[in-house]
């Protein structure tokens, strides 16, 4: 694309990692219209988009052009990513964490076979006809937004419709004179079984509908206790911010989850730098192409082994962010030690070994959604503010790494510097994990008493 366009590194950066940026920092404007648009139609609408952006880039050579249309495919891929999230989150709110790291098999192996698979159509069709085919593997999108579906009951908009059913089975309820006379009927010989099976549906379906009522009343209590405990812990003087914030669903009175911004926008730059230049670092080192590129091969193997492993430990309620804390201090030291070798199994260790932490890494921002978020009426404001500062670092991770390269002519330098910044988000998790720890412990205490 360098030689396509005529551009530089930085450049070219900027453009591939728009895509990306633009699925995260399209997502809180998406999450905005969902409420009102059917979550189905706006998912396959963005595949659609996803796919023709990228179709078009075949047949054009301008750059400005090309980083809109990719800008276009990144506007579709937070058309589908945002329902899905959602979707998500409402049929496995409980296993979050655990059912979207599964969930995300399908991202780890996009990164193990489709550069693959680009490099292979690159030498068969040329750039215009790996670019189609790229375009077409995207128009999948549709076919996955036809999934998506809503839940069967959502407590939170639901709530009336559960009171409104209660109400009409109550009217199917005898009354008065006709009351007093079923009872008596009970005793009574002559009383038919077709009038005792109804009584006993009305009976069955009433208590139904009480205990689903009385489900979502202990739910709303327990809502109304942590927002209690909550307000209790703040000064008066921040009583007129709530009701502002309230506008924007409450997130201003989320300080701990506000704290954790940094971390979703450093773990974005992490990934993608690594993503965007493990293949152009092995060349500039002397790999051939065709061995390069399966490096790429080699860091989602490794993601697909550690994402299985990190399963199992979730599994096994294993405190995930002391995997996170260790993990990403393998991950650190496989950046800093990058100048050790430029032998092809160094380099095939080194990507196994990004690829394992990375992969892993990434059900942090799903994580932090869960525990950071104390209000559960925040999560969908959550994940769109946390995707678009992930947005935000995939920008930075296409165009400062690209730069760098630019002005240091060496990938192993930028690496290096790359490992710097990971420790910075390392040292930060490791903080935000005390401060939930000690939430939790402060939340336990408060409803003891």
């Amino acid at each position: 694309m360098v030689e396509r366009l005529e551009s530089d590194y930085a450049t070219v950066g900027l453009i591939c990692s728009l895509p990306a940026a633009l699925m995260y920092l399209g997502c809180p404007v998406v999450a905005l219209f969902l409420p009102k648009i059917n979550h189905r139609v706006v998912a396959m609408l963005g595949g659609v988009l996803c796919g023709s952006g990228i179709i078009a880039c075949a047949f054009i050579k301008n750059r400005v052009t090309v980083g809109f249309c990719l800008a276009l495919s990144g506007v579709g891929l937070s058309m589908s990513f945002m329902p899905t999230i959602l979707a998500l989150n409402d049929f496995f709110g409980e296993q979050f964490v655990l059912m979207n790291t599964i969930a995300s098999y399908g991202y780890t192996a996009g990164s193990m076979l489709l550069p693959v698979v680009m490099e292979w159509s690159f030498e068969a069709y040329g750039y215009a006809g790996a670019f189609l085919i790229l375009g077409g593997i995207a128009l999948n999108l549709v076919a996955c937004g036809a999934t998506i579906r809503k839940t069967l009951l959502n407590a939170a908009t639901n709530k009336d419709n559960i009171h409104d059913k209660v109400k009409e089975k109550q009217k199917c309820l005898p009354k008065g004179e006709s009351a007093k006379q079923t009872e008596g009927n009970r005793y009574r010989e002559e009383e038919e079984d077709e009038e005792k099976e109804e009584q006993e549906e009305q009976e069955e379906d009433i208590e139904e509908c009480v205990s689903e009522e009385r489900r979502l009343i202990q739910t709303e209590r327990r809502n109304v206790i942590k927002q209690e405990t909550s307000r209790n812990v703040r000064s008066s003087s921040t009583s007129a911010v709530f009701q502002t914030s309230k506008r924007f669903c409450g997130l201003l009175n989320e300080p701990l989850y506000l704290f954790t911004i940094p971390i979703h926008f450093l773990i974005i730059f992490s990934i993608y730098s690594w993503m965007l230049f493990l293949v152009p670092h092995a060349e500039h080192l002397g790999i051939p192409s065709s061995k390069a590129i399966f490096l790429s091969t080699i860091g989602g193997t490794g993601g697909i082994i550690g994402r299985t492993i990190f399963i199992i430990l979730v599994g096994k309620g294993i405190n995930v962010y002391v995997v996170y804390i260790v993990i990403g201090l393998i991950g650190t030291a496989s950046f800093l030690l990058d100048f050790i070798s430029a032998a092809y199994a160094v380099r095939v260790t080194l990507a196994f070994v990004q690829g394992f932490s990375f992969f892993i890494e990434d059900a942090i921002m799903s994580s932090l959604y869960k525990d950071a978020v104390f209000d559960d009426r925040n999560f969908n404001m959550a994940v769109a503010l946390s995707v678009f500062a992930g947005g935000l670092g995939a920008i930075c991770a296409g165009t400062f790494t690209g730069y760098l390269f630019d002005v240091t002519k060496s990938f192993t330098r930028v690496f290096i510097i790359i490992g710097f910044i990971h420790a910075v988000m390392v040292v930060h998790l490791f903080i935000v994990a005390i401060l939930i720890k000690k939430r939790r412990q402060d939340t336990i205490c408060d409803v003891d008493d």
